[in-house]
């Protein structure tokens, strides 16, 4: 059967939420990618999704990027399929369920009684701590809290940066390169100017590049070398810091398994 067991409160149906992982298409899930070769309908998040993904759809799906679409004509779409019992897989970026619009698709759904599966992907902070050789969360010492790693994304609307972080967490901010200085001006009354930043832009993608530097050249970075969407912004002493490791694997730290 298909797809395997689930929630309970996931009842089984034709359309699937799927996450596309960060870029690579070698980074989507296995039932991710299973999903993409059945379904009869793909439509990706074409301004942050790589095309790339959908090629291994099958002949005659139809395959549509949703970049021009509003909320009514996405779903418009997607119900056309569905009434006619076909296989609909709305690909998102990342993973769905963490800064993906998927709440207000879901509303729709529910309201028409349609049933759904989100199945979870590989989310651009994940690729951004593997990219800078760290674990997640990014811990700088053994003295601080083990979760000193926090996501957040600033809000282009309403021109104000939320704050998640304290002065010892490493931030991963989503969706902000175009307000940059907002942003820096914003982290500059929690964070040290020479707080270490890493600009990590089309992780995973074949074009990566990742640029380093300190807090108070985080706008200039960003504005020199053109980054738009697709950019994560990391800062926090944690990036490159290889004090206060963990002690999990010594001799001397006993547990369930290892008396």
């Amino acid at each position: 059967p298909w797809p395997p067991p689930r929630h309970k409160n996931c009842a089984p149906g034709p359309h699937r939420n799927s996450g596309a992982g960060p870029g690579d298409p070698d980074l989507v899930s296995v039932r991710g990618r299973q999903m993409l070769e059945r379904a009869d309908l793909i439509l990706y998040a074409g301004s942050l999704v790589p095309r790339e993904l959908t090629l291994c759809a099958k002949a005659g799906a139809t395959v549509l990027s949703s970049a021009s679409m509003d909320l009514e004509e996405q779903f418009e779409v997607m119900k056309k399929f569905y009434d006619k019992g076909k296989f609909i897989v709305r690909l998102h970026t990342g993973d769905p369920c963490i800064y993906g619009a998927i709440q207000e698709q879901m509303n729709y759904f529910d309201q028409h009684g349609m049933s759904y599966h989100i199945t979870p992907g590989i989310s651009s902070f994940q690729a951004a701590a593997a990219a800078l050789s760290r674990s997640s969360p990014f811990r700088k010492s053994a003295k601080h809290h083990p979760n000193t790693r926090r996501r957040t994304h600033a809000h282009a609307r309403t021109r104000k940066a939320t704050s998640h972080g304290t002065l010892t967490s490493t931030m991963c901010i989503f969706l902000s390169a175009g307000i940059a200085e907002q942003v820096q001006e914003e982290l500059l009354q929690e964070y040290p100017e020479t707080t270490p930043v890493a600009v990590c832009y089309h992780l995973t993608w074949k074009d990566e590049q990742i640029f380093r530097g300190e807090l108070k050249d985080l706008a200039r970075i960003v504005k020199e070398n053109n980054l738009t969407l697709t950019t994560m912004i990391v800062v926090g002493e944690a990036i490159g810091n290889r004090e206060g490791l963990s002690r999990l694997y010594a001799h001397e730290f006993k547990h369930l398994y290892r008396k």
